[in-house]
């Protein structure tokens, strides 16, 4: 099931899935939530949110473009890693802004 929350001046947000034709909607603007990374040294997947919490996480993030937000969750596959991520960043869940 796909949740999108429409606000009152019609703007949809929602996870991004390729099961919607965004580009038909119109004009998108994409913010990302988490980042699903591998770690080597673990062998497991991980789940690190988009927005790092520290200002210098946040610096950093922009200026070597790679992820610093903290890691929310480990998991043994890739899979289990995106449904985490799914039903955490879904509209209404725990990692859903509220603004």
């Amino acid at each position: 099931m796909i949740r999108l929350r429409i606000a009152p001046d019609g703007t949809v947000r929602s996870l991004w899935t390729d099961e919607i034709d965004w580009p038909a909607l119109g004009r998108s603007s994409v913010r990302r939530a988490s980042h699903v990374e591998f770690c080597d040294d673990k062998q497991l997947w991980y789940i690190r949110a988009g927005k790092p919490r520290s200002r210098l996480g946040r610096i950093l993030q922009l200026v070597l473009r790679r992820p610093f937000g903290e890691i929310l969750h480990w998991a043994r596959s890739r899979t289990e890693a995106l449904a985490w991520e799914r039903e955490h960043y879904e509209p209404g869940a725990a990692g859903w802004p509220l603004d």
